[in-house]
């Protein structure tokens, strides 16, 4: 199954250690969300918009895991959503915030985190560079 990462999951080293055998994919793009930062990163539906992250090719332990992680179904929501990769339209796993949750900055480590996964797969760093910013300025 096809999995989108868009916050520390788009990381190789945290995802090699918590899901082995997970494939990436690399650079994709999640239609009609956009990305935001409330702690944790998160993705809101909104139409004509999109995310940057990561595709991960996971079977079902992996998806037990990433479900743990993500404090699943009382943290963060599962849905299936559209992603583009490598100009193909493909459905997959997306991790949401519950409603909610206001906007907050991540911590330091966290946000390194993310820019790590980023970096290591070639992800457009714009979003989440304009969310932190963003965040940190309101609320920070």
């Amino acid at each position: 199954m096809l999995y989108f990462a868009y916050g520390m999951n788009t990381n190789p080293q945290e995802m090699a250690r918590r899901c082995p055998g997970a494939v990436s994919m690399g650079h994709a793009r999640l239609l009609d969300h956009s990305f935001r930062f409330s702690q944790h990163a998160d993705v809101e539906p909104c139409e004509d918009s999109f995310v940057d992250g990561v595709l991960w090719d996971i079977n079902q332990d992996h998806l037990q895991v990433l479900d743990l992680l993500e404090g699943y179904p009382h943290y963060y929501d599962r849905v299936v959503a559209s992603a583009v990769h490598q100009s193909r339209t493909y459905h997959v796993l997306v991790y949401r915030m519950q409603p909610g949750r206001e906007n907050s900055p991540p911590t330091r480590g966290y946000y390194t985190l993310v820019q790590e996964g980023y970096r290591a797969h070639g992800v457009p760093p714009d979003q989440l560079e304009h969310s932190y910013n963003f965040s940190t300025t309101i609320f920070g």
